[in-house]
């Protein structure tokens, strides 16, 4: 099963990078695609880990509070027909 993760701030630089890297972390343990800079799809198990990872960007943005706004789509469970132009050389994939 899969869905998607993505964001947005007005964040630059180090705050931005800080950010980000946070927001990874909360998703941490799973596998997951980056298909554009801040656009993810999440590889996860069970109908509940998306409970889980929600609760968690939550308790990220009340520690960064009004710094960014994510959206998380509904879980799907069949392979993606996604077309993305020029995928990166390296950085996009952690399992």
């Amino acid at each position: 099963m899969h869905f998607v993760v993505a964001w947005e701030s007005q964040a630059q630089g180090e705050r931005w990078s800080e950010i980000t890297m946070t927001l990874e972390e909360g998703f941490a343990g799973y596998s997951w695609i980056r298909l554009l800079r801040s656009f993810y799809v999440i590889e996860i198990g069970f109908e509940a880990d998306w409970s889980t990872i929600h609760e968690r960007l939550l308790g990220i943005a009340d520690h960064f509070p009004g710094e960014f706004n994510f959206l998380m789509g509904p879980i799907y469970d069949l392979d993606s027909n996604y077309f993305v132009y020029e995928m990166p050389d390296k950085g996009y994939y952690r399992s």
